[in-house]
């Protein structure tokens, strides 16, 4: 495993080709094969590679099928070069310092490996690595015809064997420590050859003399005088070659190679020993053998379930898109690239709900919506998977078309998770889906806009007596409108929030003429100067505006022409520094999590324009607060389990501020806030373990819900 402190330049990867993923971000990979190469008591060092093994990646990819390659752009990191290595190649997983997230494969190719002339140099090279030399025996490997002996073919059969690797964790074979978040594929690959449980040791059937001493690239336990009888012996098994032989893991990546090798790209795949001049040994065609029989209808249905679950098939939500977006990576290219694909395949719904989600980060909404519309007409329901083959939980989000923030994007929180998500974009004519997919729960996601308030009632309607618990009840959801909750809020002791009026623009003209009369309005029809004024339905700051004079308020309403406004009076929640903090709180079931706290010199404070990134000073700040967010939990314990009793929504976001006297200043709550564990683990390294406990709480919520607990498979 390679740990690292940062995802986000490496994940940042997951935007390019993946022929051009061959520059390690950071020095985290040197580290580890430096360490790798002391334990085989020698130097290892990564190297660029140079513009002819370039060429030679991008060919030996480019023949690949492309559900293979979609499924590895997908969890691929990169493919590396170095001296050194020891043997011909190596993967292992990325994770997180601290354990709680794989974030993808790497693959570390040898340089001095490709030095060899040929491809069946290199194949033949690696077969004698297991026996002690002698003149009189000689072992050739054959993977390339004699027109196409290059050095292309050996790079790809290499490849092959590593991504047998990451597709092995897609299998019942795949290794606790390298969990990740690829559809499982059916079928149990070990039971051909090795042992159902326990330590998975070769079936006794399947073993022969000296399997147990068989090793490549290091110091050989075999005489090359042995090498008849070990291939004699082999061809009796289910093995295609000496190296799957070693354990199941070898054996699936062997497998995987050959097969796709030989019966997909149609290459060859023989080995030969001589004894001096005699040829006394030639394999057969294994894949065409009996013995191989119950191997190749494993892959060839294992090839047939990639290409259903390649990505053009697997719908991605908001998170995966949101993430490349806050590292910097390239989405345009990336739209564009789904753009040509879904030209290609115009039935494919899942392809232009995806091509939508990254046009709507994109800010594009316009096309962004129109590409939504196409989606949605050829189909409303779409499955996040879970990140195992059988989910422990699935929950139906009621949904509604339009932009990212109509939405509770709750796969932000759930990412990598075992909860299956399955979006409907209701209508009001059909709230539900029919038939209802199987689910263990129902989670209201849509917003209680105006525009919203019909399919609200539908969706109500729809859910009543419903067999499964429903999350956030839509009649409750009005509760979060920011007039109402302001009424609802009213009145309890610690907690300040200002109260909240809408009015039409000719009630807001009226106020600014009696004003400039010098008349007095009463308290109930528009607070004093200095107010907060924004138009009904506004998000995240647009036309939020304060309004300090009758001038600033007329020149606003030239400004901004919306027919209604919500209307509130200003609090000044500076602190003694004169710094405006905000905090973002996460309540489910009335329990709070800290989200993040952004200090701002302005008051109207956005995280992402608050200066967190550029000051050290304001990330160290929020680290501690996130760290003892218990004591403030405590101060306004009162206050928050008062919110939780008047709303009563299970989960739901709070935006809030102290207010200079210690009581609780509540600037908004919804259910659609996102929240995220996305940021920078070197700026923000105390955030993923603060946002994995709400991940993890809302996780154990959720199964508490079922009857009957769905278990992972085994």
């Amino acid at each position: 495993m390679i740990y690292i402190a940062d995802p986000n330049p490496w994940l940042a990867l997951y935007a390019q080709p993946l022929h051009t993923r061959t520059a390690p971000p950071t020095a985290d990979l040197q580290s580890f094969l430096s360490t790798y190469g002391r334990s085989q008591q020698q130097t290892c060092t990564l190297t660029r590679i140079s513009p002819e093994i370039g060429s030679d990646l991008t060919e030996a990819l480019a023949t690949l099928p492309e559900s293979l390659l979609n499924t590895l752009n997908k969890s691929v990191l990169g493919i590396f070069f170095a001296d050194g290595l020891g043997a011909s190649g190596l993967t292992d997983m990325v994770a997180l310092g601290d354990g709680s997230n794989n974030i993808g494969f790497i693959i570390v190719l040898d340089t001095q490996a490709f030095a060899h002339a040929s491809a069946n140099a290199w194949a033949s090279w690696k077969e004698n690595s297991a026996f002690t030399a002698d003149e009189e025996v000689q072992i050739q490997v054959c993977i390339a015809n004699e027109d196409s002996d290059h050095r292309v073919q050996a790079l790809r059969f290499l490849l092959l064997h590593e991504f047998g690797h990451v597709l092995a964790t897609m299998t019942d074979i795949c290794p606790k420590e390298w969990s990740f978040p690829l559809q499982k594929l059916a079928g149990h690959f070990s039971k051909h050859s090795w042992q159902t449980s326990g330590t998975k040791a070769i079936r006794p059937e399947q073993n022969f003399p000296h399997r147990e001493k068989i090793s490549f690239y290091r110091q050989p336990a075999l005489q090359a005088s042995q090498a008849l009888d070990l291939y004699r012996d082999l061809a009796r098994t289910a093995f295609p070659t000496l190296y799957a032989s070693m354990d199941v893991q070898e054996d699936f990546a062997e497998c995987f190679a050959t097969y796709v090798h030989t019966q997909l790209l149609g290459q060859p795949y023989r080995v030969q020993v001589k004894v001096g001049d005699a040829l006394v040994f030639t394999s057969d065609d294994f894949w065409a053998s009996s013995r191989a029989s119950e191997k190749r209808r494993y892959f060839h249905h294992l090839l047939q379930s990639l290409e259903h679950n390649n990505a053009r098939h697997t719908f991605q939500g908001l998170a995966p898109f949101l993430r490349m977006n806050l590292n910097g990576a390239d989405l345009r290219s990336h739209a564009q690239s789904l753009l040509v694909q879904a030209n290609q395949d115009q039935e494919n719904a899942i392809l232009w709900m995806n091509l939508a989600t990254v046009f709507l980060c994109l800010k594009m909404r316009d096309m962004g919506l129109a590409i939504q519309e196409q989606a949605l007409a050829l189909q409303r329901l779409y499955v996040r998977p879970a990140n195992c083959r059988r989910p422990k939980f699935r929950l139906l989000m009621i949904m509604t078309a339009g932009d990212l923030s109509e939405n509770t994007p709750i796969d932000c929180l759930l990412e990598n998770s075992p909860v299956e998500l399955l979006y409907y974009y209701a209508t009001v004519a059909q709230p539900l889906p029919s038939p209802l997919p199987e689910h263990d729960a129902v989670m209201v996601g849509l917003s209680d806009s105006e525009a919203n308030r019909a399919l609200l009632l539908a969706v109500q309607a729809s859910l009543s007596g419903h067999a499964k618990p429903v999350i956030n009840p839509p009649h409750l959801l009005p509760n979060v409108n920011r007039d109402q909750l302001s009424a609802l809020l009213q009145d309890i002791p610690g907690l300040e929030m200002p109260r909240t009026h809408k009015l039409s623009r000719s009630q807001v003209v009226t106020r600014l003429s009696l004003q400039n009369q010098g008349k007095q309005t009463a308290p109930e029809a528009m607070p004093g100067f200095p107010l907060i004024i924004r138009p009904v339905g506004s998000q995240a700051g647009n036309n939020l505006a304060r309004i300090t004079s009758a001038n600033e308020l007329a020149d606003y309403l030239k400004e901004v022409t919306s027919p209604d406004f919500f209307v509130s009076r200003f609090v000044d929640y500076s602190s003694h520094d004169g710094q405006f903090r905000k905090y973002r709180i996460a309540m489910l079931r009335g329990e709070p999590f800290i989200c993040h706290m952004a200090i701002s010199s302005d008051w109207m404070v956005h995280y992402v324009n608050a200066g967190m990134y550029e000051s050290a000073e304001k990330r160290e700040e929020e680290g501690l607060f996130m760290q003892n967010f218990n004591r403030f939990a405590t101060r306004h314990q009162a206050a928050l389990e008062a919110i939780y009793a008047r709303l009563q929504l299970d989960y739901l976001c709070i935006d809030c501020a102290e207010t200079s006297d210690g009581k609780l200043l509540v600037f908004e709550i919804d259910h659609i806030m996102a929240v995220h564990a996305m940021d920078s683990a070197s700026l923000f390294p105390f955030k993923a373990g603060q946002i994995a406990k709400l991940q993890h709480a809302f996780e154990q919520y959720l199964y508490t819900l079922q009857t009957q607990p769905l278990l992972e498979s085994a």
